[in-house]
């Protein structure tokens, strides 16, 4: 057995169980809460870290002795402190695109539940209820709209794909320029938050990108505007964005990020109808769990036989 494999991410026996049996081969190691003790407690002389939503703590990370590569479930490393695991030599690894149709099947059925009302439709039938004309004021069709993706890897590029199919006006805007495989307009990112019917936020969190809709760029925004993010919370200034909603300067919002996970449970934007509220559950899926296991625990297997792993996949 490959290992041990300190999979930092708290699961059900019966996760655990799915887990095991796709990384196959590998002697895994779950803890049972959150906390930094339990955390230290399973990386502890373990060879190998899998890091999930919960991160990496800094304190955990150095109280580890022998280990030999870290590796994001998934794409986003920003809860990894990646200049320690250099000082201590330890190499990053994530799964890059490997959950991009998974994320963007979700940006597509948040950006149909947040302009068609569908949470307040669900609430009210299953209530009891029946509205005949079934009419909510605000609730508009995704065919046909102005689409701004901030943010244009695996994921953007895939929503792209799949909103040709609504007959959507798609634009793009990433730091790197112009994407030359692509059917979606390049475009700034004034013109994308002055024209866009809805903003969808695809980018991976760094101090560069924090904030990257700001009260300013909020305030840019299209009037009657929609925001949808499956990136990270902190790409988002949650105040700015509460007090657009509540003005009515932008029309509604679908978040599967939060600037803090698990969301505080008095956040204003949990109370309104025009916002659609997950759980970053962006990539949760049985198809995605097989797929970014598998992933993952064949780059350990192949680190700990010597033989390497794909250098897109390498961050230090």
């Amino acid at each position: 057995m490959i290992g041990p494999v300190a999979v930092l991410d708290v699961m059900s026996d019966a996760m655990q169980a799915k887990v095991r049996a796709i990384a196959h081969g590998l002697d895994l190691r779950f803890p049972t809460s959150t906390s930094e003790a339990d955390f230290t407690v399973t990386a502890r002389g373990a060879s190998y870290i899998v890091a999930r939503g919960a991160g990496l703590p800094e304190t955990v990370l150095r109280s580890t002795n022998g280990l030999k590569l870290v590796h994001q479930w998934g794409t986003g490393t920003d809860q990894i402190p990646l200049a320690v695991a250099k000082e201590l030599g330890v190499p990053v690894a994530r799964s890059p695109g490997v959950n991009a149709p998974t994320v963007a099947d979700l940006t597509i059925a948040m950006m149909l539940a947040v302009l068609r009302r569908l949470p307040q439709h669900h609430n009210n039938t299953c209530a009891g209820n029946w509205i005949e004309d079934a009419l909510i004021p605000g609730a508009r069709d995704l065919n046909g709209r102005s689409v701004g993706l901030i943010g244009f890897g695996a994921i953007g590029q895939l929503v792209a794909k799949r909103l040709t199919g609504f007959d959507c006006d798609v634009m793009y805007y990433r730091r790197s320029g112009p994407h030359d495989q692509t059917a979606a307009r390049f475009a700034q990112l004034d013109e994308i938050l002055s024209t866009c019917d809805i903003v969808s936020l695809h980018m991976p969190l760094t101090p560069a990108t924090q904030h990257t809709l700001g009260k300013a760029q909020i305030a840019a925004m299209k009037p009657g505007a929609f925001v949808v993010n499956t990136g990270r919370g902190g790409l988002i200034d949650e105040s700015a964005l509460i007090t657009a909603l509540q003005a009515g300067t932008l029309s509604g919002a679908a978040l599967d990020v939060f600037a803090q996970e698990p969301v505080n449970a008095d956040n204003p934007l949990l109370k309104m109808d025009n916002v659609v509220a997950l759980p970053h559950i962006g990539g949760r899926t049985e198809d995605n769990l097989n797929r970014m296991v598998a992933h993952w625990a064949t780059n350990i297997r192949a680190f700990d036989a010597g033989r390497g792993i794909d250098e897109a996949c390498l961050v230090t």
